[in-house]
């Protein structure tokens, strides 16, 4: 191919994909309206949403996960294993599996409080 056609090889492939995308945009609008309506009528508040991830517990724990590893390792030696989020409310804590020695035992750490127990 010489180079006018090469130029207008890409002309044309460059053109298609404008059209397609004009072509594909108004459904994509239609659709999000489409959303919006239905969110209305069966009554969805969308900042209700954003609101219920602020006041979960994970979003205002006192205690982080660094925080709670410090407090596992200052109160009993070992490596850390691993470290997950459990409980609810007023339950939620940290559990934290460690090994010292050979041994694996688990921690916990309260978020809220910062509380630790287990180890045994």
């Amino acid at each position: 191919m010489g180079k006018f056609e090469l130029l207008r090889y890409f002309e044309l492939r460059i053109f298609g994909v404008i059209i397609v995308a004009l072509l594909l945009m108004p459904v994509e609008v239609a659709s999000a309206q489409s959303l919006l309506v239905q969110q209305d009528q069966i009554g969805i508040n969308p900042n209700a949403i954003q609101q219920d991830i602020r006041r979960s517990p994970q979003a205002t724990a006192a205690i982080a996960e660094r925080q709670a590893v410090s407090l596992a390792r200052q109160r009993f030696p070992g490596n850390i294993l691993r470290i997950i989020l459990i409980g609810e409310g007023a339950n939620r804590r940290y559990q934290i599996r460690m090994e010292n020695e050979g041994k694996v035992f688990t921690v916990f750490v309260n978020v809220a409080t910062g509380r630790v127990t287990g180890g045994g």
